[in-house]
C-alpha cells in the first residue's frame, strides 16, 4: 500500500512532557489552552475548547494533506482513522469492528432513526427532557419522513426524588405502548445534566423488545465508559465536549446485529463493503478531527484522567453552587445527588419583570445577563423557571467562580 517515494504514514505522537505536573485553573489555561485569558469561560459543555498540543498536531496532519491531498484522501487519511478508532474503541470498552467515528451525536442519531427499519404502526420514545435537537429529529421524523410512525414522549418532571422513580415511569410506558421498537436515552441529559440509570433502562427497553439508541453526547470524559457493560444497541457520545478534541468528532459503537440496516447520510463509493469504510469515505471531507481523537485522549491521560480530573471539577462545580445558595439565595434544581453530572449544574434564576418567563425570551435575557462583561455563560428555560447551566472544566477556579457570581449578583440587584 505504502510503496510509492512518500508514501509512508508519519508516526505522530502527542508531546506530553510537563502535562504531568501542570498545575489546574489559571496555569493550564495560559500554558495549554487558546482561551483569550480575559473571558471566563463557564460554559465548557456546548462545544469544548482544543488544547494547544492537539491543536498543533492537527495542524501537521493538515500540511501533510496539502503536501499530497491525492495519497491523503486515498491512502494515509484512512490508516490514520484506523488508528484513532483504536484507540476510542480501547477507551470505552468497545470491539472496533463495531465502532465508527462521526461528525456528531446528532448527526449519528438522525443517521441511526433515519436508518431503522420501522413498520407502520411502530413508535419512537423521546423524553421531555430529550436534547432539543433530537426532539426536533423525532417530531420531524414521524410527521415529514415517516408519517405512519407514532412518536411517544415520557414526561420527566421536576423533582426526580431516585432513579427508581425513572425506572418506573420507564417500565410503565413501555408496557402502555408496545408498539415502541426504538427507545432514545439520554446518559447525561442537557441542558438538565441528569446521569440516568442507563444500564437498568437498557435491560428494560430489551425485555419490552425496544431497540435502545443511547445520546450520551456528554458523556465520555465525564463519566467512566464501557460499551459491553451499558449493552445499548448504539451508543453515541462526542469527543470534543469533555475529552479535548477537535470538532467536530463523536465515536457511534453498535451491537453487530444491527450492521445491516445502519447506512451513512451519503451513499458513495465503498457502498457495500464494510461500514468503517462507507463511513470514512463521505465525500471530500476534513478528517483530521477524527484523526486527532487518540492525541486528545493521549492529553487527557497525560494531564491526570478521569479520577484526577473530575475529582477537580465535581468539588470546583460543588463550590460554586454553595457560593450560589449561601450568597445569593439561588437553588439547585432538584435531582438527587447520585444522578448528578460531575461537572455541570442548575441554579434557578428569580423572575425579571423585563424578561417574563418565557422561552422565547432566554437569549435576551442571557444577552442582557452576559453581555459586555468577562463572562460567558449558559441560560436555560426549563419547567416554567429561567436556570443558569455551567458547566466546569479543569481551566476554570475560584478566582473565576468569584467573577461569575459577581456579575449574576449584580444583574439580579438591579433587575429584581
Amino acid at each position: 500500500m505504502f510503496g510509492n517515494p512518500g508514501c509512508k504514514p508519519k508516526k505522530y505522537e502527542l508531546d506530553i512532557h510537563g502535562l504531568s505536573s501542570v498545575n489546574y485553573g489559571k496555569e493550564i489555561k495560559e500554558k495549554e489552552f487558546f482561551l483569550n485569558p480575559d473571558i471566563v469561560f463557564f460554559n465548557h459543555g456546548s462545544y469544548g475548547t482544543v488544547p494547544r498540543r492537539v491543536h498543533d498536531l492537527q495542524m501537521k496532519y493538515m500540511q501533510e494533506r496539502e503536501e499530497h491531498p491525492d495519497l491523503w484522501f486515498r491512502i494515509t487519511a484512512k490508516h490514520y482513522m484506523d488508528r484513532a478508532r483504536q484507540e476510542v474503541a480501547d477507551f470505552v470498552g468497545a470491539d472496533v469492528e463495531s465502532l465508527l467515528l462521526v461528525s456528531n451525536a446528532t448527526t449519528a442519531i438522525n443517521i441511526i432513526v433515519k436508518s431503522f427499519p420501522f413498520k407502520s404502526g411502530d413508535a419512537i420514545l423521546d423524553t421531555s427532557l430529550t436534547y432539543g435537537a433530537v426532539k426536533n429529529l423525532c417530531a420531524d421524523f414521524t410527521s415529514r419522513l415517516r408519517p405512519d410512525v407514532n412518536r411517544i414522549i415520557l414526561e420527566l418532571d421536576f423533582p426526580i426524588e431516585s432513579a427508581d422513580d425513572i425506572i418506573l415511569k420507564y417500565e410503565e410506558i413501555l408496557e402502555q405502548n408496545p408498539e415502541i421498537r426504538m427507545v432514545i436515552l439520554d446518559h447525561i441529559t442537557s441542558p438538565t445534566s441528569i446521569v440516568m440509570p442507563v444500564e437498568r433502562l437498557v435491560d428494560i427497553c430489551h425485555k419490552h423488545g425496544a431497540v435502545v439508541v443511547i445520546d450520551g453526547a456528554h458523556a465520555i470524559g465525564q463519566i467512566p465508559l464501557n460499551m459491553q457493560t451499558i449493552g445499548a444497541d448504539v451508543y453515541i457520545s462526542n469527543l470534543h465536549k469533555w475529552c479535548f478534541a477537535p470538532r467536530g468528532v463523536a465515536f457511534m459503537s453498535f451491537d453487530n446485529k444491527h450492521a445491516g440496516w445502519i447506512h451513512p447520510s451519503n451513499t458513495s463509493w465503498q457502498l457495500g463493503l464494510s461500514l468503517d469504510k462507507q463511513f470514512f469515505d463521505q465525500g471530500t471531507r476534513d478528517h483530521t478531527p477524527y484523526i486527532c481523537a487518540r492525541h486528545a485522549l493521549q492529553f487527557y491521560m497525560a494531564i491526570g484522567g478521569m479520577d484526577k480530573i473530575v475529582d477537580y471539577t465535581r468539588q470546583l462545580a460543588d463550590t460554586t453552587l454553595e457560593i450560589f445558595s449561601s450568597e445569593l439565595g439561588l437553588e439547585a434544581i432538584q435531582i438527587p445527588e447520585l444522578l448528578q453530572a460531575p461537572n455541570m449544574r442548575l441554579v434557578k434564576l428569580p423572575s425579571f419583570p423585563k424578561f417574563p418567563c418565557a422561552e422565547e425570551n432566554t437569549w435576551s435575557l442571557q444577552q442582557a445577563m452576559f453581555g459586555g462583561t468577562k463572562v460567558f455563560g449558559l441560560l436555560v428555560f426549563i419547567s416554567g423557571a429561567f436556570y443558569f447551566r455551567f458547566s466546569v472544566q479543569i481551566y476554570n477556579d475560584l478566582e473565576e467562580i468569584r467573577t461569575v457570581v459577581k456579575v449574576v449578583q449584580d444583574f439580579i440587584a438591579k433587575n429584581v
